[in-house]
């Protein structure tokens, strides 16, 4: 699933934690990493991409990685930094894009907003968006070891976008054969004309609990509630008990208004989890 995995770095000391995901993704079948650092093209007009300090964080988290024997791919490129990922995403036929979500992190041209929030319409990759908290004095808050697939959220409004991330979710389900809970917000700004029934909605919810279960899913929870999506989605990745939010990130519906546009950064930089966005058209092993 996720055999091979593009890392996005800007070599600051919260890219580290970075690097730490991408160890426990070795427990889940990771065996191959391209490490990926953007340098913008007005600043590599020198000649000169790395500068020494920087070329030796670079060196170090690459040996960092090849300590967990996975085969390390170090790729410094110069250019716009989203269209330069998408390349190189693409180039190396990556199974997914590992990227910070805090604004100190990544790539230090862009925020979260203008360069995942980008990649999500333009990737055919799935995009993994890892939570870097700074503490006191720039420590790095790291979250909870563990498998980042023993629980996992699945917010869907049953669109086709949701259904294709559904497909993803179940290849999860048959190799990790972990906890599930399937999410569906009925909002109060949705259309009445449009809106699901609570009865449709749940017969939905629980068809697709069977499939999964059918998959090889330990656990399977249905969750059919009332309220804005956004906001009940971040609130249930501050409860301690998912380990990972998987979602579509493109198609129309509820989902498109919580993690498209403006919306999007504010979602990420507030859910204590990582999360995983699987776009509308994607790359599947």
């Amino acid at each position: 699933m996720f055999t091979k995995m593009m890392i996005c770095t800007d070599l600051t000391p919260a890219s580290f934690s970075l690097i730490a995901c991408a160890m426990e993704l070795k427990e889940i079948g990771t065996k191959e990493v391209v490490l990926a650092h953007v340098v913008e093209s007005l600043a590599a007009v020198s000649g000169t991409l790395l500068d020494a300090e920087a070329e030796s964080v670079f060196r170090q988290q690459k040996e960092m990685l090849e300590q967990q024997r996975v085969k390390v791919i170090g790729e410094i490129l110069h250019g716009a930094p989203v269209q330069t990922l998408v390349e190189a995403a693409e180039r190396h036929d990556v199974s997914g894009i590992l990227m910070g979500s805090h604004s100190k992190t990544l790539i230090t041209l862009g925020t979260l907003g203008s360069v995942s929030d980008a990649l999500m319409a333009r990737t055919q990759r799935p995009l993994l968006l890892h939570r870097v908290d700074l503490g006191e004095g720039g420590a790095i808050k790291e979250r909870d070891g563990g498998n980042i697939f023993s629980h996992v959220l699945f917010p869907t409004d049953f669109s086709e976008t949701a259904e294709r991330a559904l497909d993803y979710l179940g290849k999860i389900a048959l190799e990790q054969r972990g906890t599930i809970t399937l999410l569906h917000v009925i909002s109060p700004d949705e259309d009445p004309v449009g809106t699901r029934s609570e009865e449709e909605a749940q017969y939905l919810l629980e068809a697709k609990k069977r499939r999964l279960e059918r998959l090889g899913a330990t656990e399977v929870n249905v969750d059919l509630v009332h309220g804005k999506p956004d906001n009940e989605v971040v609130a249930r990745g501050k409860r301690g008990i998912f380990s990972l939010v998987v979602m579509g990130c493109q198609g129309k519906g509820i989902l498109k208004r919580v993690f498209m546009g403006s919306t999007a950064e504010a979602v990420a930089r507030h859910i204590e989890v990582p999360l995983l966005l699987i776009p509308g058209v994607q790359h599947m092993e």
